[in-house]
């Protein structure tokens, strides 16, 4: 039998930064969080746990030419990119194209409730799609037990895809291309995937890989997947 490569991201290893407006769990190597054990692989260089206090703003400056997802767990967003605003809710998931040195202003528009979302950064040198043009919905409720396909497109260099599962339920994911990353988060829940058991913010990078076998082994239990480069 052959062993799969990959890496696990344990979530109480992450970088962690903490002001009066915002808390951030960082994945991989971020602004002043750097462990050479956390380098990220292929295009994937950013899985940031967000959280913003009710009414606040934060800024993001990007430092390469990018795609950044924003995926609501709780709550919603305001994103301003050079003037222009985007409003983003559960059950939704944000593409951004920026270029390096480019700036996001970030908000919280609820006055009395924490925002929470993921923030997922891809390296790219192609702007193919116009920022109005990538939102993407979903629906868990109509998609239990099952991977749900939120972004493919053969415009874009990746697909994310997610699921919530009961306890016990099995399901193979099959990689469009051998040669991309599988990397999964976990958002809630448990897992076990590829004979490796994962918890509620891990992370898990597998390659060399056509296919991933996952169980879930709790109820409610949510994951993230993305394949790319």
């Amino acid at each position: 039998m052959d062993i799969i490569q990959g890496k696990i991201y344990p979530a109480d290893q992450r970088g962690f930064i903490e002001t009066s407006i915002a808390k951030r769990y960082s994945t991989f190597n971020f602004e002043k969080y750097y462990h050479e054990d956390k380098a990220a692989s292929g295009e994937l260089f950013i899985c940031n746990d967000e959280y913003i206090t009710g009414n606040k703003l934060t800024f993001f400056l990007s430092r390469e030419d990018s795609y950044q997802l924003f995926f609501l767990v709780t709550g919603g967003l305001d994103i301003v990119q050079n003037g222009k605003e985007f409003s983003i809710e559960t059950g939704q998931v944000q593409v951004l194209n920026l270029g390096k040195g480019e700036v996001l202003e970030i908000s919280n528009p609820y006055a009395d409730d924490i925002v929470n979302y993921i923030q997922i950064g891809l390296t790219t040198d192609l702007f193919l799609l116009r920022a109005s043009e990538m939102l993407f919905n979903f629906d868990f409720d109509k998609h239990s037990n099952k991977l749900m396909e939120i972004i493919s497109s053969p415009k874009l260099p990746f697909k994310l895809i997610a699921g919530i599962f009961a306890g016990r339920e099995e399901i193979t994911y099959q990689l469009q291309n051998p040669e991309n990353i599988f990397f999964c988060f976990i958002i809630d829940g448990a897992f076990e995937i590829e004979g490796r058991l994962l918890h509620a913010r891990d992370g898990l990078s597998l390659w060399g890989v056509a296919q991933v076998e996952i169980e879930a082994l709790s109820n409610n239990a949510i994951i993230l997947i993305l394949e790319h480069l």
